[in-house]
């Protein structure tokens, strides 16, 4: 079932790939190259999974907080997002599974998707350019803290070699650059 959602900001904030892929891929980073090389940690050579290895307590209270900080950016545009119970984090599948109603059980072909297998994958290449900094952007924007989403685009820019503040998204190629709250909820909800 489809529903319509706020603005396309808000589709953008919700989307649960960076949301998930970015605290897990940075934090997981050294799992993930350990598993590069045979049988270490259990997990065998190219069958590392962000999903199936990943997902534990500690990595998922960071995922928490990252949406946390997307709430509080959304709020300070006056915007709604989706909101989730706090158990709904606490769940091997996290929020991708209320997103898309994916099943995300033991034995589930989404517990199988390899990856990310290195650092030039598009967890990190793609959803920390695209949709972290452009919410750490809005949230500079409409001053609003984001320590969370800020340290993993640093820690992401240092593991890949790349400055992803520079290389992210702008707010003047989405065309909403310098509009104020009023002005950019106009703009949005047209």
């Amino acid at each position: 079932k489809l529903e319509q959602a706020d603005t396309v900001i808000a589709v953008g904030m919700e989307n649960p790939n960076p949301i998930v892929h970015v605290p897990g891929s940075v934090l997981n980073v050294g799992a993930m190259e350990v598993s590069q090389m045979e049988d270490v940690l259990g997990v065998g050579k190219g069958e590392w999974s962000l999903y199936k290895h990943g997902m534990s307590p500690s990595i998922v209270s960071v995922i928490e907080a990252y949406y946390d900080e997307l709430l509080r950016i959304a709020d300070s545009i006056g915007i709604q997002l989706l909101t989730y119970k706090k158990e709904q984090f606490y769940h091997k599948h996290t929020i991708m599974h209320e997103s898309f109603l994916a099943p995300f059980y033991e034995a589930s072909p989404i517990m199988g998707i390899k990856g990310p297998l290195s650092v030039e994958d598009r967890y990190f290449t793609e959803d920390i350019p695209i949709g972290s900094v452009t919410a750490w952007r809005l949230a500079r924007e409409f001053g609003v803290e984001v320590p969370v989403i800020e340290s993993l685009i640093k820690l992401g820019s240092i593991i890949c070699g790349r400055d992803f503040f520079e290389e992210g998204r702008t707010l003047e190629e989405l065309g909403i650059a310098d509009l104020g709250r009023e002005e950019l909820i106009k703009y949005l909800r047209g």
